[in-house]
């Protein structure tokens, strides 16, 4: 079984004085670190997700040319697949 700290009330389980004067120091330093280690993560969650929904519209990608067979049968094959998605 562990010991109680010295550094907490075995009562109420708080930090003692002695333990919050041991951790006054380091205090504004551990803050700043929480929000840089914040500010980073959140700055990269907000990049992603703009990223991810940029309005994205493919115009400067040229669509090669298809003849009207080839077009005929991607067409069969996609109501085919239309067909089969709505059955399950």
């Amino acid at each position: 079984m562990l010991e109680p700290s010295p550094y907490q009330d075995r009562k109420t389980w708080k930090m003692t004085p002695a333990m919050i004067r041991a951790r006054k120091p380091f205090f504004k330093k551990n803050l700043l670190g929480l929000f840089l280690l914040v500010g980073v993560t959140g700055t990269i969650y907000t990049y992603t997700y703009k990223m991810l929904n940029k309005d994205s519209d493919f115009a400067d990608i040229p669509i090669p040319p298809i003849d009207e067979k080839e077009l005929d049968q991607l067409k069969k094959e996609y109501e085919l697949e239309k067909a089969r998605r709505a059955q399950k």
